[in-house]
């Protein structure tokens, strides 16, 4: 279902293995925003987004607190703060299939971490961390994942053809 909501934008992967981590799910989308006059561009703007979901059983803490620093040590494998660079959002997705636990949930919504580059003039990158359980069909996320937590949000597959013109997502 994750798969399908995402190939319309992104180019996805199955079981993706990047720098010794491996994903089940991983996509990439790349955004190019010219500006021009007659023809002419006068300026440009990039914007990117990677996003990678990893499936546990029910994890430890420290497993999660691990994958966070790995991608904070490794995130500059992604990040190309060049000259038409706007913004890069890397998106770790982790879905648990036998809940969530307190502590789980506390360390996904306090993490935040991102970086400004040349004081935002070539842009900036944001982490975004999404915790889904199947289970309960809960999601949770730091702050900066709020703006794709619907993405990620279970729904059942309406059932007229009108209804899934008008919930498709």
């Amino acid at each position: 279902m994750l798969e399908n909501r995402h190939k319309r934008y992104f180019d996805v992967y199955r079981n993706y293995e990047i720098r010794g981590k491996s994903f089940d799910l991983y996509a990439e989308c790349h955004v190019r925003t010219e500006r021009t006059i007659l023809g002419y561009a006068l300026d440009a703007y990039e914007a990117h987004d990677y996003r990678m979901l990893k499936c546990y059983d029910r994890p430890s803490l420290s497993e999660i607190v691990n994958l966070y620093n790995w991608i904070t040590l490794e995130y500059d494998n992604w990040v190309n703060p060049k000259e038409n660079h706007m913004c890069t959002f890397l998106t770790l997705v982790v879905v648990l299939s036998k809940g969530a636990s307190r502590e789980l949930v506390r360390f996904v919504e306090g993490i935040k971490h991102g970086r400004h580059f040349k004081f935002g003039l070539r842009g900036w990158y944001e982490l975004r961390f999404l915790l889904v359980d199947l289970s309960n069909e809960r999601v949770w996320s730091n702050v900066s994942g709020r703006q794709i937590k619907e993405d990620f949000i279970i729904k059942p597959e309406p059932k007229s053809f009108l209804k899934k013109i008008f919930t498709w997502r």
